[in-house]
């Protein structure tokens, strides 16, 4: 009796996930093809920052809404009231990263120039949106959906690359909506990598927000230019910060996973 209820209650879990899931994406969908008619008095610019904030706002609450309420992974969205500061000095190297991505050398000698500073918020705010529309959903979600379900020593590692590689690919979706192909596959080796580090800092924090915090900075560092500015910011000084952060990150990575493996193993 208590194992049928138990079914049944997954079930019915599993049926509104997938219900919820589905008006989302309708949502977005929705305000996808409707916002800009909304906003067509708008610049270009800014309509297309409007287009690309709301819809992630809107499935974000809708993803936060269905974690919150299915007790497996609530967990993953709690605010620690203790451990913060240990999380946040472990997490320095990838902090490092995100403030690497930030085009500092290229502004002072100006090769780039942020010249839409009003609508600073609004990119803020679409910032804001990509983090936590794919870090509710990569890594609140995917990654302790994967590893409920990967078994042995090597689980903690096997989560994390799975789940990075289906961050990654997912990127390919950016080929239906006119991105060229190289970028786009260089793209997908890039958040392979960043979903390397974010699915380990969820995975040794047990909280999804030191995940936003790392990847709303990262953001904002990497199109802070291009969406509010112009001008060449990838320079000598940018590439040399990314490499030495990216090597100093990967091993402080690599270190913390063969960690969760040997714990596990040694509960196991």
């Amino acid at each position: 009796m208590e194992e049928e209820r138990n079914t049944n209650q997954t079930a019915s879990r599993t049926k509104r996930a997938v219900l919820f899931v589905l008006f989302a994406i309708c949502v977005a969908v929705s305000v996808v093809f409707y916002i800009p008619e909304l906003f067509s008095c708008l610049g270009e610019r800014t309509r297309k920052l409007v287009t690309d904030t709301v819809p992630r706002l809107a499935v974000s609450a809708f993803l936060f809404y269905l974690l919150f309420t299915t007790p497996e992974y609530r967990g993953g969205l709690a605010v620690k009231k203790k451990g913060w500061t240990g999380d946040l000095l472990w997490s320095i190297p990838c902090l490092l990263v995100a403030f690497a991505n930030f085009p500092y050398s290229a502004l002072i000698l100006g090769k780039a120039k942020i010249d839409l500073v009003r609508l600073i918020w609004l990119f803020l705010l679409k910032c804001l949106g990509v983090a936590l529309l794919e870090e509710l959903f990569f890594r609140a979600l995917l990654v302790p959906f994967v590893r409920a379900r990967v078994k042995g020593k090597l689980a903690a590692g096997w989560t994390v690359l799975i789940t990075a590689a289906v961050f990654g690919l997912s990127h390919l979706l950016n080929l239906f909506f006119g991105a060229g192909v190289g970028p786009t596959f260089l793209q997908v080796g890039y958040t392979f990598l960043l979903g390397c580090m974010f699915a380990t800092i969820f995975l040794k924090t047990g909280n999804v927000w030191m995940c936003v915090i790392v990847h709303f900075l990262f953001d904002i560092g990497g199109v802070i230019v291009t969406d509010l500015g112009w001008g060449a910011f990838q320079d000598t000084t940018f590439w040399i910060l990314t490499v030495t952060t990216g090597v100093l990150c990967a091993v402080h990575i690599i270190y913390t996973v063969f960690k969760l493996m040997k714990k596990e193993d040694g509960q196991e």
